[in-house]
């Protein structure tokens, strides 16, 4: 039986390793702090591609009482899958500490920046996520005891020239 020293394994395995980067797949199963997150496999194109069209969405969530723990946990583990399958690329979220962004009745904020191709990619990917049957059935039984969101706000935004890219 021949051997394989570490060094050459690892030689062997640096271009099998690269191959879901070369098509274009990201695949994120890990655990962080006790917490599963599931793998996701964004389609080709699905970041939304930079270029002069490129558009991103501000959306704002004013939740329900109790709420926050469990929007958090429907977009840590679906949401952001259905919304790369529908063609949408989220930059970043946050949760509002404190100023205007929290309101009530609910008092918690969900915030985050989604990027579009274009303005009109945007109204495409939001109607095709409004009819998914995933997130049909994931907001329907997530929601059984109640809404999230009594309150949303979204703006459409473009970069200035002297923006770092998103």
């Amino acid at each position: 039986m021949e051997t394989m020293n570490r060094r050459e394994w690892l030689a062997g395995m640096g271009a099998a390793a690269m191959l879901p980067l070369a098509l274009g797949l990201q695949a994120e199963a890990q655990q962080t702090a006790g917490v599963e997150r599931v793998a996701t496999l964004p389609v080709p194109d699905a970041d939304g591609g930079i270029g002069p069209e490129t558009v991103y969405e501000l959306r704002v969530y004013h939740l329900n009482e109790g709420k926050q723990p469990l929007i958090l946990e429907r977009f840590r583990t679906r949401e952001r899958a259905i919304f790369a399958r529908c063609g949408m690329h989220p930059i970043a979220y946050w949760t509002a500490l404190d100023g205007p962004a929290i309101e009530q009745p609910g008092g918690h904020t969900l915030i985050y920046i989604v990027r579009h191709r274009s303005r009109t990619a945007a109204d495409a990917s939001w109607a095709k996520f409004r009819t998914d049957p995933e997130w049909v059935a994931v907001k329907a039984e997530s929601e059984k005891d109640g809404a999230f969101v009594w309150k949303q706000e979204h703006t459409f935004m473009k970069l200035t020239e002297f923006s770092p890219q998103l």
